[in-house]
């Protein structure tokens, strides 16, 4: 696992240990947004609330990002839709690119 993979995992657990519901947002240091959840009834792999994950379910970008693409529910409304099953590999190099986690994620 690279950092960011690290890091993404660390975020999920974290925030899934502090809710039961729906997880915060995951802010890059660019200003990109994005939903990425995990637990017993989501999109997720494995379905779990406790990980390491290496699937997650993504959604609703602030910005198109075409790294989700393959994975988008519903293609061409890419800031509107979730990306389920997305590698989690996948999530931690969207993060490296836009600048890594921002300050508050961790």
């Amino acid at each position: 696992m690279n950092k960011f993979e690290v890091e993404l995992q660390r975020f999920l657990m974290k925030a899934r240990r502090s809710t039961r519901g729906v997880l915060p947002p995951l802010c890059c240091a660019d200003g990109f947004k994005l939903s990425v959840q995990v637990g017993s009834s989501l999109y997720c792999t494995p379905r779990s609330d406790v990980g390491p994950w290496t699937r997650v379910e993504v959604g609703y970008p602030s910005r198109v990002e075409p790294l989700l693409w393959p994975w988008a529910e519903l293609p061409g409304d890419w800031t509107n839709t979730v990306y389920p099953y997305t590698p989690a590999e996948v999530v931690a190099a969207v993060v490296e690119l836009h600048d890594g986690f921002a300050d508050g994620n961790m």
